[in-house]
């Protein structure tokens, strides 16, 4: 006993297959574009609450005096120059001497004798 098979079964029978993993697929697309448009939402928040961090630095309030009253710095820093780190200043690298010579640094001596005897020759 033959059964007949056409070729619009086999498409029917095909197409309905398809459907379900198509119906997938589409669901897929949907939570995908979905998952974007909330990342984007997300950077525009991140960016807004750095401005916002900014402007209150700007208005005086340190980072250490947000953080007390519970607003922790920003994840992410508005995009821009970063700060400078503030060093303490250099002490110079000669001292004067109380006879108003100059004292050269550590390692000097040698040159130091040197200036001191020419000086001397010339006085």
């Amino acid at each position: 006993m033959a059964t007949e098979v056409t070729t619009q079964d086999v498409e029917s029978a095909a197409r309905d297959l398809l459907e379900h993993r198509i119906a997938a697929v589409r669901a897929l697309a949907k939570a995908r574009q979905l998952r974007l448009d909330k990342r984007a939402e997300l950077d525009a928040a991140e960016r807004e609450d750095a401005a916002a961090f900014a402007a209150a630095e700007r208005a005086g309030w340190t980072p250490d005096e947000l953080k007390r009253v519970g607003l922790d710095a920003p994840d992410r820093r508005l995009p821009g120059r970063p700060r400078r780190t503030r060093r303490p200043r250099a002490q110079p690298a000669t001292a004067s001497l109380t006879n108003g010579a100059t004292a050269l640094p550590d390692g000097d001596e040698g040159r130091a004798a040197v200036l001191g005897s020419a000086a001397g020759a010339r006085g």
